[in-house]
This record gives C-alpha cells, sequence and structure tokens, in this order.
C-alpha cells in the first residue's frame, strides 16, 4: 500500500519470502511458500501447505519499483487442525 496515496502497490518485486514456526520457537520448522496470481493489480498472493497446527510467521521482503530501500514485514498466522 502507498502510504501517500492509500492506493495498492503494482509491480513490487517480492524477493523474499518465508513461512516458518518461530512464534512457537520451532524457527527450524519452514514449510515451502510458492507465489500465485493475484487476484488484482498490487495485490500479492501465496500458497502453502502447513505441517501441523500452530502459529507460522509469514516474512516478506519487497522492492518497490522508483523508491530506495525495500519493505520487509512479518505476519503471524495460526493453522488449526
Amino acid at each position: 500500500m502507498n502510504t501517500k496515496t492509500g492506493k495498492p502497490v503494482p509491480d513490487a518485486v517480492i524477493f523474499a519470502t518465508r513461512l516458518d514456526m518461530a512464534p512457537d520457537g520451532m524457527q527450524e520448522m519452514a514449510t515451502k511458500i510458492a507465489p500465485v496470481p493475484g487476484a488484482e493489480p498490487g495485490t500479492y498472493r501465496f500458497k502453502a501447505t502447513f505441517g501441523m497446527a500452530g502459529r507460522w510467521q509469514l516474512s516478506l521482503g519487497a522492492k518497490v519499483q522508483g523508491e530506495t530501500g525495500t519493505v520487509e514485514n512479518k505476519l503471524v498466522i495460526t493453522a488449526q487442525k
């Protein structure tokens, strides 16, 4: 999301993705994550299979074209059986 305009940012380059159980102290428990097409420009979707129930952390790094630096963020997801 562009903080100046409030609009989604199309064409960001996602260069780092990781999905692991770091919130539950199991950083070594990671799973593969694959990009899938977004529904609209400026939306980014991913697909993964959770190996077990618990809290998983999605870590992303992106480069926005025309901007200096990168954007990094983490999201905690709770998977249930």
